[in-house]
């Protein structure tokens, strides 16, 4: 008996550790239903704010809507500490600009359409501003992801991409 290994059984073992390790990348990203819980919490918290004057209902709304966003994120963190991570050298300087990059442009389109709307006149404008990022998170969120999963996946080792 031999202890060497054939060639055809290391590329074997080889692709099934890069499919092993890409399982795991998409595993510890976050899940599309993420994107719309945080929209829909938005627009129904600047709902709120635009229909009504401030005391009781805004804080209750203000607590729910701090609930609900602890919740999604808690469910999403359980879920990542329940499997297995990625290793921390496939987070370099790319993925953590591409991250500060899109929390930027979230923020700035946010907050910009909010305040020309409401400079405008326009009524509900935290609304309409809300539904605005909310449209960007539903839609360029799960596009975000699937591009932070390709950084990270060009980051292995030995990487074939």
């Amino acid at each position: 008996m031999t202890d060497q290994v054939r060639p055809e059984e290391a590329a074997r073992a080889l692709t099934e550790i890069d499919q092993r390790q890409e399982q795991i990348i998409r595993m510890a990203s976050l899940p599309r239903w993420f994107w719309g819980a945080i929209a829909f919490l938005m627009v129904a918290f600047a709902a709120v704010v635009d229909t009504t004057q401030g005391g009781l209902v805004q804080g209750m709304a203000t607590a729910l809507f701090v609930a609900g966003v602890l919740t999604t994120v808690g469910l999403v963190a359980f879920r990542s500490a329940r499997s297995a991570q990625p290793h921390n050298s496939l987070f370099g300087p790319r993925i953590m600009a591409a991250d500060l990059a899109f929390a930027v442009v979230i923020v700035g389109v946010s907050l910009a359409a909010t305040l020309i709307l409401k400079a405008s006149g326009v009524s509900y404008a935290a609304t309409v501003g809300a539904s605005i990022t909310a449209v960007i998170l539903v839609v360029g969120g799960p596009m975000y992801t699937r591009y932070r999963q390709g950084l990270i996946l060009a980051n292995r080792s030995g990487s074939r991409r």
